[in-house]
């Protein structure tokens, strides 16, 4: 019985060591798995955090393609650096960003991004500044252009209305206008075939704004079929932008008085009975008309 004391105290003392094992060992356990737990929480919020950031620089960076969309101006030069920046995103955009590092170059290469695009904003709101100046001084100067246009015309048309009112002033006008169908003695006919001549007989009025000096008088005898009547020493006269056939004419001396002209139309066969009419010219002007009837 005495030889069994020794073992059996040796036995609690095992039995006492392996406990305290087991309950260091369960510490560790617990202690470890706490801290695992601890750190996968860690690594879970760190990559939730990279994710959030990943989004957030993903939306500022379409933001900026938009907002490059807007900057589009008539400019090409500034268009195509603009079109090249929006390319640069699109790539940056298509790139699997998941670490920290990756993240800290994508912030950077934003960074440089926002740059450029403040740069040329401040480019375009400069050529716009200037574009709107350019805008208003071409508007001053067309506004200008239209000013001394429509005084020009004006002055064109008062020019014209003194043209018109100097040309009728200057104008000559014959008065007192009679055709009389007369015989070969010199007495007055009404019938066809006892007419030798026509004569005209009218006063140039005096004017004494009319140039004074040589003056052809132009006249015209029409028949009741609108025909003119000719003569082998007729010819036509400007009137307007027209050429008319005149009948007969006669060169007067005009000197600003009143000059009494007869004018003499030779019968050469082409009278027919019905209603004349008879018209002075002078100068490219009408200058007076008259009727007469044959029989």
């Amino acid at each position: 019985m005495e030889n069994n004391k020794p073992k059996a105290g040796s036995l609690q003392i095992i039995l006492i060591i392996l406990t305290a094992a087991l309950v260091i060992v369960t510490v560790i356990f617990f202690v470890q798995k706490k801290k695992n737990k601890d750190m996968i929480s860690k690594l879970q919020e760190y990559s939730n955090m990279v994710e959030e950031k990943k989004d957030s620089l993903e939306n500022e960076l379409n933001n900026i393609i938009v907002k490059y969309d807007s900057l589009m101006t008539d400019n090409d030069s500034i268009n195509g650096m603009l079109v090249a920046q929006q390319d640069k995103i699109k790539r940056l955009l298509s790139l699997r960003v998941s670490d920290a590092d990756k993240i800290k170059k994508y912030e950077n290469e934003l960074g440089t991004i926002r740059d450029v695009l403040r740069s040329y904003i401040v480019q375009i709101d400069s050529l716009n500044t200037r574009n709107q100046i350019l805008v208003a001084e071409n508007k001053q100067l067309k506004n200008k252009n239209v000013e001394s246009e429509n005084k020009n015309q004006q002055l064109q048309a008062e020019k014209e209305q003194l043209t018109n009112i100097k040309n009728t002033a200057t104008t000559l006008v014959a008065a007192n206008l009679a055709a009389v169908p007369i015989n070969k003695r010199g007495k007055e006919k009404d019938k066809s075939d006892k007419i030798d001549k026509i004569r005209v007989d009218f006063v140039v009025r005096a004017n004494a704004v009319a140039e004074a000096g040589p003056k052809v008088i132009y006249l015209r005898i029409v028949r009741p079929d609108s025909i003119a009547l000719g003569a082998t020493d007729a010819g036509v006269i400007s009137v307007g932008d027209q050429q008319i056939p005149f009948s007969a004419s006669r060169e007067i001396n005009y000197e600003n008085k009143d000059v009494p002209v007869s004018i003499y139309w030779a019968n050469n066969g082409d009278l027919i009975s019905g209603n004349y009419r008879v018209e002075l010219y002078a100068e490219g002007k009408k200058i007076g008309n008259s009727e007469f009837s044959i029989k």
